[in-house]
């Protein structure tokens, strides 16, 4: 019987992705003014960010927490940042650090957190699991993402310019990645 439970449960959750994966990332890309970038060969993606996207009243300690479905590339965690406000206000200084199985990234800010204070992370587009594969950033869409494009932010990524930011933020569908911005208490 639990063979059976757990087979039911795979094929229930497989059938309600594909009920739901085209159409939800089509409409939710339509909803950021981006189009969804093309299906990968890849399988990784990612899976959960801590604190999602219009999260309020996060306390000033929070810490920053991306997962991914699979082990990711060495260097990855160099195309995340911090950003007080949007993407083109200053990157907050953090520390971050890896699982044993490179699938959780886990970032502290060094100093606490201003109190009332809008707070952006900064996913690339271009992060590569360790099998050299592109990683899938439209799960974010669902947790309150949205995909940062040219002209977003007034062109801004901390005060410099967006084209300037280098190929570990650039996706295949032109976006310098996915923000998830958050309200702290």
């Amino acid at each position: 019987m639990k063979h059976f439970v757990s087979w039911s449960m795979t094929v229930v959750g497989l059938l309600g992705t594909m009920a739901c994966g085209g159409s939800s990332q089509t409409s939710s890309s339509m909803m950021t003014g981006a189009s969804a970038p093309s299906p990968s060969a890849s399988s990784t993606v990612l899976a959960s960010v801590m604190p999602s996207g219009n999260a309020v009243a996060v306390p000033t300690s929070t810490t920053i927490v991306m997962r991914f479905n699979h082990g990711m590339a060495a260097g990855m965690e160099k195309n995340t940042d911090l950003h007080e406000g949007d993407t083109g206000g200053p990157v907050v200084p953090w520390s971050c650090a890896w699982s044993s199985d490179r699938a959780t990234l886990t970032c502290q800010p060094a100093t606490p957190l201003k109190p009332q204070t809008r707070y952006t992370i900064h996913m690339g587009d271009g992060m590569m699991d360790s099998d050299d594969h592109p990683v899938g950033m439209d799960p974010g869409l669902m947790m309150g993402g949205q995909w940062l494009m040219p002209g977003m932010m007034g062109g801004m990524h901390a005060g410099e310019p967006m084209p300037m930011m280098g190929t570990g933020w650039v996706g295949s569908n032109g976006s310098y990645g996915m923000v998830f911005s958050f309200t702290t208490a």
